[in-house]
């Protein structure tokens, strides 16, 4: 990997900064939303709030029909809610401007020197054990290469399960392995784990450093995909990464996020693709599934568990939600009303 760019100067990286694809230079991390939930909230309940007064103030009965500077009154609070927007956006515009953007820049002049393009998506571009069939994840930074991608990935329904991962694709499919890095470190609680009874002994040193799991009556295809150099390579340059095999696709993960503004991560990652990659894809190209297709591939896994901090999380987003839609309906209900009560001052004058 070419890291140059992760090291050069800063007016010059801003100087090659501005030759980016405006999409590109765009790019920056993901903000917090709670300001921005906090102000729809109370612009939505203020706007309620302005039309239902003025409503009460119109009495189509009464004489007069409209309360003195009702309308007045109700043209000033809007002038002051549209202020309000208008500031809200500014300060938007403001605070993404506000960000250095040099160490993202590093990030996608080094992801083009190496011949890989950045692009970051809301929702993972492949199912696997971090993203879930649903593939309900984020992927930023994310660089993408042929037949490969890698970056950070956070899952979009629980912040606490984020990784660096690596994704491969391979000439064909294999049976579904799963290897458990003792260098990276256990699995996330909120993860599922395989059932008993599918885990494989190689009988060496790989046993020290991965826990091997398979399908049942897949332990020598398994091995017929872990050869030797295979292993060899993995302990060597894969030892932090835990490693997933569904499918045709190869993926590499930690529960870290890398910070791709330091060499360190691009060298692991051309580590792995240079010297681990090509003896699965050897692996892969020669491997043929001669059983019948009723036969199971795939690992048993055990029921994901609801952690205490994901089950709060999960109400805190059910919360935030029930709110933004309360105040959407009461902001709603003031407008008809509000506007009936505007029409009868306007056919009242």
């Amino acid at each position: 990997m070419d890291t140059r760019w992760l090291r050069a100067p800063a007016g010059e990286v801003e100087v090659e900064g501005a030759t980016l694809d405006p999409a590109v230079r765009q790019q920056t991390a993901p903000k917090s939303l709670v300001l921005l939930v906090l102000n729809l909230l109370l612009l939505g309940i203020s706007f309620g709030v302005v039309w239902l007064v003025f409503a009460r103030r119109v009495d189509a009965s009464a004489q007069p029909q409209v309360e003195p500077n009702a309308v007045r009154d109700l043209v000033v609070a809007m002038v002051v809610l549209g202020l309000w927007c208008y500031g809200s956006i500014r300060f938007s515009r403001w605070r993404s401007g506000r960000s250095d953007p040099v160490p993202a820049w590093r990030q996608h002049l080094t992801a083009l020197a190496n011949g890989l393009d950045p692009e970051p998506v809301h929702r993972a571009t492949f199912a696997s054990l971090i993203t879930g069939e649903r593939r309900t994840a984020s992927c930023f930074p994310r660089f993408v290469g042929p037949d490969f991608e890698f970056g950070n990935l956070k899952e979009r329904r629980h912040t606490a399960l984020e990784w660096h991962y690596l994704a491969v694709d391979l000439p064909a499919p294999l049976p579904q392995l799963f290897l458990e890095a003792t260098g990276a470190g256990p699995l996330a609680r909120e993860l599922p784990r395989p059932v008993e009874g599918q885990q494989l002994t190689t009988g060496g040193r790989f046993d020290r450093h991965f826990t091997v799991y398979a399908p049942p009556g897949y332990g020598l295809e398994a091995m017929y995909v872990l050869t030797p150099v295979v292993m060899a390579a993995l302990i060597d340059h894969a030892g932090s990464y835990h490693v997933e095999v569904t499918g045709d696709t190869l993926v590499f993960f930690s529960p870290v996020l890398a910070d791709f503004t330091e060499p360190e991560p691009w060298l692991a990652v051309d580590a792995v693709l240079q010297e681990v990659v090509p003896a699965v894809v050897r692996q892969a190209e020669r491997y043929r599934d001669e059983r019948g297709p009723g036969q199971r591939s795939t690992l048993c896994w055990e029921p994901r568990r609801l952690s205490g901090s994901q089950i709060r999380e999960s109400a805190g987003h059910l919360l935030v939600h029930t709110l933004l839609v309360c105040t959407t309906i009461f902001a709603f209900l003031g407008l008809v009303l509000g506007g009936e009560a505007l029409l009868v001052a306007l056919f009242a004058s």
